[in-house]
């Protein structure tokens, strides 16, 4: 099964524009622009995002799981980008002090600018961003520090003998454009595996549990100080009208496989159907039913009517949604949580509805994979998810 989860705050922070909060703009920014003036210098941007923890809670205690048993995929979605070198890295630091959203904009140069976080401050008033030299153990007793330049945000290091067991405090995914082979898809979309971040968070590690105040998005630190690297990248914020906001994808496994008296569809030929309603609430958790049958059913003394007769997926078929609209996969195929599940009635996957965005068309996709072969079945099965 999975979750999708919605961030909570998220703001760009501009070393051109050091005072400047916006926490409502469309965008978030990570990268380096150039700047020119008596002498020609680059300006960093990163970015601030927050997810609230409880909505991991509420989900592990709802479906009777541990934080062990799940994966957590961090989602940003390329809205523009330009002049980025052909390799390069973006790191998600667990950020080290509380800041807030703000209500600015960057070309919105009036009160609302200072109150919220900017480049100098985490929040408006006297607050500043932790430098090097102020380094905080946090929590006390543990090797967990928080450090920073003093501007641009700071940040958790771990020091010393690893405390914190199985947790990073630094995510990062690398991009190359000259090993890109999938021309499909966004070549500079954020997908990092951050599970240890909300473990950490969620449950601690080693005795020790972390405030929870998100990621800070930027360039690795040997890209923000080469001179060869420049160029940013645009993604679309919690504030954009889309179907593109940043998101956390939970995945957890609550797929069980028992066929009853059930036999195996034929898989050199065989059908696939559904009974999906043409819509669901939003709040709903539903058991969506998938029956399959042979293609030409063969009439026997015992069944007058073969091609009634239900037949099962294999157990290694997995699922996906696809946005209707815009073709964007929502939640894509995963050998371990998106599992197609078999009972004594037929073949089915639940899903939780409540992460979908309302009031727009979704479908499903199936693999059906059996050894080295895999066949997709991308009939028409559409749904709409309403408030």
């Amino acid at each position: 099964m999975f979750k999708i989860i919605y961030p909570s705050n998220d703001s760009t922070l501009y070393e051109g524009q050091p005072k400047v909060n916006t926490g409502l703009d469309e965008i978030l920014e990570i990268g380096k622009r150039l700047t020119t003036g008596v002498t020609s210098s680059y300006s960093l941007s990163r970015s601030l995002i927050k997810f609230d923890m409880n909505d991991v809670s509420n989900t592990l205690s709802k479906y009777n799981v541990g934080i062990n048993d799940c994966k957590f995929i961090l989602q940003l979605y390329t809205t523009h980008a330009k002049n980025l070198p052909s390799s390069y890295t973006i790191n998600a630091n667990v950020v080290g002090q509380d800041w807030t959203n703000g209500t600015g904009y960057l070309n919105y140069q009036s009160t609302p600018e200072n109150n919220g976080c900017t480049w100098d401050n985490p929040k408006s008033g006297s607050y500043f961003w932790i430098s090097s030299s102020q380094e905080v153990n946090m929590p006390s007793g543990s090797t967990l520090y928080i450090s920073g330049s003093g501007s641009g945000g700071s940040w958790l290091y771990e020091s010393g003998s690893a405390q914190i067991s199985g947790s990073s405090t630094i995510y990062s995914q690398s991009f190359d454009s000259t090993t890109l082979t999938d021309t499909s898809v966004r070549p500079t979309d954020i997908d990092i595996n951050i599970t240890q971040a909300v473990k950490l968070w969620v449950s601690g590690s080693g005795g020790y549990t972390v405030p929870n105040y998100g990621f800070l998005l930027k360039f690795s630190d040997d890209d923000e100080s080469d001179s060869a690297v420049s160029g940013f990248v645009r993604f679309f914020s919690r504030d954009s009208n889309t179907v593109y906001v940043p998101r956390i994808l939970m995945y957890f496994d609550k797929s069980s496989f028992s066929t009853g008296s059930l036999s195996s569809i034929d898989l050199d030929s065989y059908a696939v159907y559904t009974r999906l309603k043409k819509s669901y609430k939003d709040e709903e958790v539903v058991k969506l039913r998938i029956f399959g049958r042979d293609k030409y059913p063969q009439r026997s003394p015992s069944n007058e009517f073969p091609m009634t007769t239900v037949k099962y997926l294999p157990s290694s078929s997995l699922y996906t949604v696809i946005d209707a609209a815009t073709e964007e996969t929502i939640v894509p195929y995963d050998t371990s949580y998106t599992n197609i599940s078999c009972d004594s009635t037929s073949s089915f996957i639940q899903m939780d509805m409540s992460g979908l965005m309302p009031e727009r068309y979704y479908r499903l996709e199936f693999k059906v994979v059996d050894g080295y072969l895999e066949e997709y079945i991308s009939d028409k099965f559409y749904f709409k998810v309403t408030r």
